[in-house]
């Protein structure tokens, strides 16, 4: 399948899920670079970023076989927060591995959307290595 096929592909799919997020066209960049420049609101999305389009994707293209023995996934926040979401709608369990660095409140939206919350280590490496030995 060619590339823009896939992202076609994924744009249907995960169209029920998703908010459609306006275009709020910018006077001042426009000027200043002398075209057009819109941005897209993605901070308007369900969990706040465009990466619950990913996390959605992703979790829609599992097997229900896969869906069903969870996912795993080491973040500080938006990510995690994102997969929390995206398994919370399709009824799949969520395990987010952080960093005891990450803040109290990104730790608290993830663990409110029903994710499993591993505080592991100093870093995201040390939460990474945890995502790997939970695979």
């Amino acid at each position: 399948m060619n590339i823009a096929k896939e992202v076609i592909a994924a744009a249907i799919r995960i169209r029920p899920y998703i908010r459609k997020t306006i275009l709020e066209y910018s006077p001042y960049y426009s000027r200043l670079t002398e075209a057009n420049v819109h941005f897209k609101l993605e901070n308007l999305q369900h969990t706040g970023s465009f990466k619950f389009r990913g996390a959605m994707n992703k979790m829609l293209s599992l097997t229900p076989e896969r869906r069903d023995r969870g996912v795993v996934t080491a973040s500080t926040g938006n990510h995690g927060r994102a997969l929390a979401y995206a398994a919370q709608k399709l009824g799949a369990r969520a395990t987010v591995c952080m960093s005891s660095l990450v803040p109290d409140n990104k730790v608290a939206a993830i663990k409110a959307l029903g994710a499993d919350i591993r505080i592991h280590g100093n870093s995201q490496d040390d939460a990474q290595s945890l995502v790997d030995r939970l695979v």
